[in-house]
């Protein structure tokens, strides 16, 4: 057959290319004439912040007589036209123990949990494509593969690939496994090849400039390449000693010097996991983080051990479910709509055993007029038919009972798994600190937490998230759990969030002391590094978390005392945080840059959108100049009870949730409507695009933000990144509605200031938050004001009539 195998930006230093396409060759030849392969190495784009895709395999089977390819999987035959495989590799387990049972991998006699990797790679690469790309989501399908490289064994899973050889047949045996093993990669190459030829020019070239380095970026990787200093260099040695805690004000450099430390570990042996404070800061942090992989020489590519970023509420999210501490607490709902769902397919399989026994070869529209039409049927069970009918409606006839029985027993899944996962995202949001308190118990006094929850009694509960089997049954016939099997299960699976891992948590003073507990408990308190600010820093909390006692016990810990001089800031947006701060009295003090150039404030009481893009194309330009990328020059923010109602239309989006007839379904709700401006620049900007989290984005969907993107967000978001310019909309409104929230009347209840009244106490709080927001810009702020009467606004004008040379009125 004629292989036409090619590779794109260089050589993945573990693939043995000879081999692969050899093995590629094997599989196809005997039906197949001629297919191309091509493998993008290191793909440059970061599209997860939690995995990294080492290269993409593209296979391409042209439209041509009597040349297919066919693979038959365990229920079925399917014709291979085109596949995107995206691998993520982990060298990190050479010369490892590795076992697999019951669906379970343990490593070195911990549960190494994989399962996510997969739905971070397939959809984060899905999201790029179609956002960035140009590809039409609805025809994407990318099989993501976990490739963990082991010298003493070879196992093939569920999106994992176990070995040290990466062959067709092997990769082949995991991604047909996916239920949509029978889709193509992307549709339409399969019948105009010159798309195909044309997308993936295009990928590339996008990939390319999405990864441009702009001044900002390039100072910020240089500074991780660079040597430490003394200082640094004495806390850097006492990471898995003791606590290392790096101290100071905002815009200090402090999260900047726990991810060099991280990434520099990376290269010497150590993996680490990086905790923040929100998603689009976990975007920026995997996107250096990228970047920096990016300049490695291919021998410190294989080198570099793991690094992942999470957001800390994502982070114990996903503790709290793999330990079943959600669904536990969730039990009671989970059960009733579990028992009514059985109770309804006793009928509904009477309904279509009589169907077929009247019409054999039933059509599923016919089914479902018949269905709806149906008057011996309650609205429930009707609806749940109906349900059923959309899951199986690619078959098209209806089955016969054996394989109608095996579907339901898919559907049912879906439908629990669906439903677990809202009633733990409910539990998780509504009752958080309950939830962190079971899993501090599960991690410091596990038989008390399995006694407490009867976690013995619960194994059809949590049979699934945990992956258990029968084997772990009691041997009585009673259906409860083994309870030693069952300890010897959770202590593995805890082990494995721990996997050798560095902890490294940005705005420590703003955790909780049970989440510092937890992670003191799962890493031990001298493998944990924390940026700590102060309470000019609080956001999330009313109380600063002191990280040097945990449960009554002092912690060792090594401080690294950062001094007031800002990486970030110029004069004239140092000059304004520190003006608002000595008003409300906060103790900020922050020191600018050493620079000439002192930089403007912006303050604009004008509404009108022509003229506020026209300031985002001038502060882009302005960015530009600098040699900052669209990412780098601007950073739109605003409020979000603005966007509530005031502009726009409205647009649906979809959850799972119950309906009144306890069916479990999608659910549409209405959400807050369109920025307006961001439309508007959108169309009136030709070198940009809006990467924006505002209105009515459905934000799984979202692909991380490239180089060329500019980022538009509600202020609530912005915190810990940075750009050249900044704009403020609406700044007094917030300003505003933070004081009117519950949290401000609780700020720092346990410091005494003297003769603080309720009204100050809320002014400090809102300036918190506003304070939080400025200071994310180096050189620029625009400020937009509602009202100049607010408060907030007065202190602004004081501010434009102190310091003129730093004030620009446009409004």
């Amino acid at each position: 057959m004629e292989l036409k195998f090619s590779k794109i930006n260089g050589t993945n230093a573990d693939l043995n290319y000879d081999l692969l396409k050899a093995s590629i060759i094997n599989k196809l030849a005997p039906t197949c004439n001629e297919a191309e392969v091509i493998i993008l190495n290191s793909f440059p784009v970061a599209v997860s912040a939690q995995v990294t895709i080492g290269f993409i395999l593209l296979l391409n089977i042209p439209r041509k007589n009597n040349s297919y390819y066919r693979v038959s999987t365990s229920i079925d035959r399917h014709y291979v036209r085109n596949q995107i495989i995206a691998v993520s590799i982990v060298n990190d387990y050479q010369d490892s123990s590795i076992n697999f049972n019951n669906g379970l991998i343990e490593i070195d006699g911990a549960y190494a949990d994989f399962e996510d990797n997969a739905s971070k790679i397939k959809w984060g690469l899905t999201n790029y494509l179609s956002n960035n790309c140009g590809l039409d989501r609805r025809y994407i399908t990318v099989h993501p593969l976990t490739w963990i490289k082991n010298s003493s064994c070879s196992i093939e899973t569920n999106n994992i690939l176990i070995g040290n050889q990466f062959t067709y047949d092997k990769i082949e045996e995991v991604i047909k496994l996916n239920n949509y093993f029978k889709w193509s990669g992307y549709k339409d190459w399969y019948s105009n090849e010159s798309q195909f030829e044309s997308h993936i020019k295009n990928i590339f070239e996008q990939a390319s400039k999405d990864s441009i380095d702009g001044y900002i970026t390039k100072k910020k990787i240089d500074r991780i390449q660079n040597k430490l200093d003394e200082a640094s260099t004495k806390a850097y040695e006492n990471i898995g000693k003791k606590l290392v805690e790096v101290k100071g004000k905002a815009g200090t450099g402090k999260s900047s010097d726990i991810l060099k430390w991280m990434l520099k570990s990376s290269l010497e042996g150590k993996k680490g996991v990086f905790l923040t404070y929100n998603h689009v800061l976990v975007y920026d942090i995997s996107s250096q983080i990228q970047r920096f992989i990016n300049r490695l020489s291919n021998n410190d590519q294989s080198k570099k051990l793991p690094t992942t970023t999470y957001t800390i509420h994502s982070y114990f999210y996903n503790l709290a479910k793999k330990l079943g501490v959600l669904l536990l607490m969730s039990e009671k709902r989970i059960n009733e709509l579990t028992s009514t769902l059985d109770n309804r397919w006793v009928s509904i399989e009477n309904y279509l055993n009589k169907t077929r026994n009247l019409e054999q070869n039933i059509s599923l529209q016919k089914l479902l007029m018949y269905v709806q039409n149906s008057r011996d049927l309650s609205t429930g069970v009707k609806k749940e038919i109906i349900l059923f009918i959309h899951y199986i409606e690619h078959l098209k006839f209806l089955p016969n009972q054996k394989i109608t029985n095996d579907l339901f027993k898919g559907y049912r899944k879906s439908k629990i798994d669906k439903l677990a996962n809202l009633a733990s995202s409910n539990i998780f949001l509504k009752d958080y600190h309950k939830v962190l308190e079971r899993i501090l118990q599960a991690t410091l006094n596990l038989d008390l937490f399995i006694s407490d929850l009867d976690v013995v009694s619960k194994f059809d509960l949590l049979s699934g998230i945990m992956n258990l089997n029968e084997n772990i049954l009691q041997k009585d016939g009673s259906g409860k759990i083994n309870l030693e099997k069952l300890k010897t299960r959770y202590k593995k699976s805890i082990s494995g969030f721990r996997a050798g891992r560095i902890a490294y948590i940005d705005e420590a003073q703003d955790c909780h002391p049970l989440e510092r507990d937890i992670l003191f408990s799962i890493f031990g308190s001298h493998n944990v590094v924390i940026a700590n600010g102060d309470k000019e820093q609080l956001i999330r909390y009313t109380k600063l978390c002191n990280w040097h006692i945990s449960r009554g016990h002092k912690i060792d810990f090594y401080k690294y005392q950062k001094k007031r001089k800002s990486y970030r800031m110029k004069p004239a947006i140092a000059a304004l945080a520190n003006h608002i701060a000595e008003h409300y009295d906060i103790d900020l003090n922050i020191e600018p840059l050493d620079t000439e150039d002192h930089g403007t404030i912006f303050i604009d009481y004008n509404f009108t959108i022509e003229n506020q893009v026209e300031v985002v194309k001038h502060l882009k330009t302005i960015g530009g100049r600098q040699g900052c990328t669209n990412y780098e020059s601007l950073l739109l923010l605003n409020t979000s009870e603005s966007l509530k109602s005031s502009e726009g239309g409205n647009q649906i989006t979809t959850s799972v949730s119950v309906n009144e007839h306890d069916n479990i379904v999608s659910d549409k709700s209405n959400v807050r409507s369109e920025w307006q401006l961001i439309k508007e620049a959108n169309s009136k900007l030709t070198d940009a695009t809006f990467w924006n989290i505002t209105g009515n984005v459905e934000k799984r969907e979202l692909s991380v933000p490239g180089s060329l993107s500019i980022r538009s967000m509600y202020y609530e978001s912005c915190r810990g990144i940075e750009a050249w310019s900044i704009m403020c909309f609406q700044l007094d409104d917030f300003f505003e509605h933070k004081k009117q929230q519950d949290n401000a009347d609780n700020y720092l209840l346990e410091d005494l200031f003297d003769q603080l009244t309720p009204e100050k106490r809320r002014e400090k709080y809102a300036a918190t938050w506003v304070l939080m927001a400025i200071t994310r810009g180096m050189e620029n702020c625009y400020i937009n004001l509602k009202n100049k009467d607010s408060n907030l606004s007065k202190v602004i004008s004081r501010f434009a009539t102190t310091y003129p040379q730093y004030t620009n009125l446009i409004g």
